[in-house]
């Protein structure tokens, strides 16, 4: 009988010996829960605040895009009234290519006076050819006539720009030198242009391969101003093409008697008459 007291009695001592150490393990638990949840409670904190940056971010990069994309436009339409204003300032003007340096002497102005209408046979003496009488504002080189240091000599003479008092008499002189042909003066090859903007050069060089593409397949194609083609069918109609990417298709698109297959015809080209 005096065993069983003392087996009670230490087991009284062992429950409160692990409740003691369950508390304690607890309240360590509870300490350690209560710092994980403070630091997710932070973590979620910024995670909002990171979603809500984001947000705003992702806001603010579609409007700049939208701003990107309308200061593009508005760049691109700039870019072309630009070149067109420059183009018409410059639809009075003349280049003048394989003048040799120097014939023009000290007055360009009176010795183009005197020369543009002797050239293209219009001074009188060809009574088949409309007199020509041209007046000038302007003339002079486009380029510097000595090279710089270093550099090889030029092979060809500098153009010549001529600024005319009327655009009238830049069309007769661009229409005469076109119906002479090959127009040479001491020994030289002369070429009459009219002058554009280099942007708008570049764009009729692209046009140049399919004009020439075209008029392989015995159809009348002509490069308009200010880039354009003009092709003109056997079948009747013309069209028109702005790229040259469009036109080769076009050629593509030819039977070997220059018609249109159906299918071609039927997408076509614009039939639109050209700007004016």
């Amino acid at each position: 009988m005096g065993v069983l007291p003392v087996v009670l009695r230490e087991i009284r001592e062992l429950n409160k010996s692990l409740s003691e150490k369950i508390d304690s393990n607890s309240a360590q638990l509870q300490t350690s829960i209560s710092g994980v949840k403070a630091t997710l409670d932070n973590v979620l904190t910024r995670v909002t605040e990171a979603e809500n940056c984001i947000s705003g971010t992702e806001d603010a990069v579609s409007e700049i895009k939208q701003q990107a994309n309308q200061l593009k436009s508005d760049n691109e339409f700039l870019k072309r009234k630009v070149d067109q204003l420059e183009n018409h300032s410059r639809r009075n003007n003349v280049r003048v290519v394989g003048l040799k340096e120097g014939t023009e002497g000290t007055d360009p102005v009176k010795f183009f006076t005197d020369w543009i209408p002797e050239v293209l046979g219009a001074d009188g003496s060809d009574t088949t050819v409309p007199r020509l009488e041209v007046e000038i504002e302007r003339a002079h080189r486009t380029a510097n006539t000595e090279p710089r240091p270093g550099e090889p000599p030029r092979l060809s003479p500098s153009p010549v720009l001529i600024r005319l008092l009327r655009f009238q008499d830049r069309e007769k002189i661009l229409t005469l030198a076109k119906k002479r042909g090959n127009i040479c003066y001491n020994n030289m090859k002369i070429s009459f242009f009219p002058d554009m903007s280099p942007e708008l050069a570049k764009r009729r060089k692209q046009l140049i391969p399919a004009l020439q593409a075209i008029k392989a397949r015995k159809i009348a194609c002509y490069l308009i101003y200010p880039a354009r083609l003009k092709v003109q069918l056997d079948a009747g109609g013309t069209r028109f093409f702005d790229t040259a990417g469009d036109a080769f298709t076009f050629v593509n698109n030819l039977t070997r008697d220059g018609q249109l297959t159906p299918r071609a015809d039927q997408r076509g080209a614009s039939t639109s008459s050209p700007d004016k």
